[in-house]
């Protein structure tokens, strides 16, 4: 085995794999928001089972407006919106349901809270994204052939009717419906649909073009790759045949997003290779999606475990989701905002002081950087991956001592050094690489 991960073939074959460009451009975006809203927002309840009469929802107006710009304050780059959670009630004026904000108090029945939120997004320059789940509790044909028409013809209403969406976001909780059957979900279609009418949205989390990062307490790998078998991509075919003893026996064998060896070079032995990135998805509170009364007392996020989080996602090859969950007064209550304002404080504060002029030049494995000396503190180093993610070990000395060491870099490595550092040149030394080292960017701060 040693000699084959080791081979100039099967390097090579690993660093032809680059992403699309909407993965690039969806991680440009690095931080962005989730918003969980809906009828469990009035009931207390995180699933709901699809029986709840609409009437509970009693707010009549929403400034979306005020929640485009709160999020937009804290550094986001777009927001990702329950237009249907599990209970299939739908936040949009959906043709193939009732069970819909028109059956509301909002807007005296004529209102459609995914229109109002893109609207706003647009006028303040924020992206949207949709989160629609597969999951329904109160649709009757939910465990047919004919509840994948209604979700597709869902599917195709968003798509069409609220400008670009930049994220469709699934996940897989496939509970019985109605008619105590589970769905069969036809996830090639709905990616079909998706990629025709939206062609530059990515589908995440149960969709081929981004991944979970595998838990959902804000904890990132070590080592965090963008190339990995495409069987993980896949493993929602394979699912379906998982309780077949065949298809059991695939799935034990396949990778998963909570392998802490996900994308390593003896895992990519003998597998077709896929770009798939990771994204991380909190709360901001330490438990729950949906608003709770409870939870914006007692359970919110310190900065210092938002930091945390920021570091082990965005500054570590992945995509940071964080959820802000608005009221039972269609609100982002008031400590959220404040705890996202601290953290970005916090953030501009480490990011304010960026050296200038600063130089590279490459020497085999090795980059020499130079700047007018400085004291340094954080080093940002960004992978040129439109060659593929490369570094798998380097090192970082300065006055001739080591002051870092890491693994992968890909996309974003954001390096703390321990303590602040006097120079004028750090050199980088990637001690493990795939393939020659390329960089895009390295940026100091004092």
């Amino acid at each position: 085995m040693l000699d084959e991960i080791n081979s100039k073939e099967f390097l090579d074959r690993i660093t032809s794999v680059v992403p699309s460009g909407k993965q690039i451009e969806f991680q440009n975006m690095e931080y962005y928001n989730f918003i969980h809203f809906g009828l469990n927002t009035f009931t207390g309840k995180e699933w709901g089972d699809g029986k709840t009469d609409p009437s509970v929802f009693t707010v009549k107006e929403i400034n979306t407006d005020k929640w485009v710009l709160q999020l937009k304050a804290t550094g986001s780059k777009g927001i990702i919106f329950t237009a249907k959670h599990h209970d299939g009630f739908c936040l949009f004026a959906s043709e193939y349901t009732d069970y819909n904000i028109r059956k509301t108090a909002y807007k005296d029945g004529k209102g459609d809270l995914v229109r109002d939120l893109a609207e706003a997004c647009k006028r303040h320059g924020m992206k949207l994204g949709i989160y629609l789940s597969p999951w329904d509790r109160h649709e009757s044909t939910y465990g047919t052939q004919e509840y994948n028409d209604y979700f597709c013809n869902q599917l195709t209403e968003l798509c069409t009717s609220y400008g670009d969406i930049f994220c469709f976001w699934f996940d897989g909780a496939c509970g019985e419906g109605p008619n105590g059957k589970k769905q069969s979900y036809d996830w090639e279609r709905y990616f079909e649909i998706i990629n025709r009418l939206q062609p530059d949205a990515v589908i995440a989390n149960c969709g081929p073009d981004v991944r979970w990062i595998g838990n959902e307490q804000g904890k990132g790998r070590v080592s965090e790759y963008s190339v990995v078998s495409t069987r993980l991509r896949d493993r929602l075919k394979i699912a379906e045949m998982s309780q077949q003893k065949e298809g059991a026996a695939v799935m034990s064998r396949m990778p998963a997003e909570r392998d802490k060896s996900l994308g390593e070079r003896e895992q990519l032995i003998g597998e077709e290779l896929c770009w798939y990135p990771a994204e991380m998805d909190i709360s901001v509170t330490e438990q729950g999606w949906f608003w709770r009364k409870s939870f914006e007392l007692f359970k919110l996020r310190s900065v210092d475990n938002l930091m945390q989080c920021y570091y082990e996602s965005v500054g570590n090859n992945a995509t940071l989701l964080l959820n802000v969950a608005p009221n039972n007064k269609g609100e982002l209550p008031e400590r959220y905002v404040k705890r996202l304002m601290q953290f970005r404080a916090r953030l501009d504060r480490q990011f304010a002081n960026e050296v200038e002029g600063v130089k590279i030049s490459q020497d085999g494995n090795s980059f020499r950087i130079t700047f007018l000396e400085s004291e340094i503190k954080t080093v940002v180093i960004c992978e040129d991956v439109t060659r593929s993610q490369r570094i798998e070990k380097f090192r970082l000395t300065a006055n001739g001592e080591a002051v870092y060491s890491g693994t992968t870099v890909g996309f974003k490595k954001i390096c703390n050094l321990k303590k602040a550092v006097k120079c004028s040149e750090i050199v980088l030394y990637t001690d493990k690489c795939r393939n020659e080292p390329y960089l895009y960017r390295v940026r100091l701060f004092r």
